[in-house]
């Protein structure tokens, strides 16, 4: 009976291993394509209010993150790439319609409905990064994710003051 189980324990182990291997392959894989999209999420909705907004502390804030976020994206990109993890070239339904939203307000209100989302995608951003950098499997991502966590902090903490003025 020994002899039957040992090799039927390797096999479960190495299943095991495997299994675990996939789980935080997909995590990376979710993760990369989460912040990506809210890179691109970022650097679009900038470019509306750069475009079309009146607020002067607004359209800087929107130049800073086409700036940031501009360089944000390649070093995304490469550590994606070194973990073996492609990223959306593309945004998705849910980071589309909002810059559909974005692009329908009104003049008077374009300022403070570009601030409200860089609210509420710098807040996520955060999360997103900063859950990823503690809980992440190790990788380029994982290190990466931890580099570019300070910038989104700052981010958010001008963006929560404009909005309070």
């Amino acid at each position: 009976m020994k002899i039957v189980l040992a090799p039927l324990l390797v096999c479960l182990t190495a299943f095991s291993a495997m299994a675990a291997d996939d789980a935080a392959k997909q995590h990376a894989t979710d993760f990369a394509a989460k912040a990506a999209m809210s890179n691109m999420f970022e650097i679009e909705a900038a470019k509306i209010e750069i475009a079309s907004g009146k607020a002067d502390d607004a359209k800087q804030f929107a130049q800073d993150m086409i700036r940031d976020h501009g360089k944000a994206g390649p070093v995304l990109n490469n550590a994606a790439k070194q973990d073996g993890i492609e990223l959306p070239a593309a945004l998705d339904a849910e980071y589309t319609s909002k810059l559909a939203a974005l692009r329908q307000s009104d003049a008077a209100n374009l300022d403070q409905a570009y601030l409200s989302t860089q609210v509420t995608a710098h807040e996520e951003a955060v999360n997103l990064f900063d859950r990823y950098s503690k809980q992440g499997p190790d990788g380029q991502l994982k290190r990466t994710a931890a580099k570019i966590l300070p910038d989104l902090r700052m981010h958010l903490t001008r963006i929560r003051g404009l909005t309070l003025k």
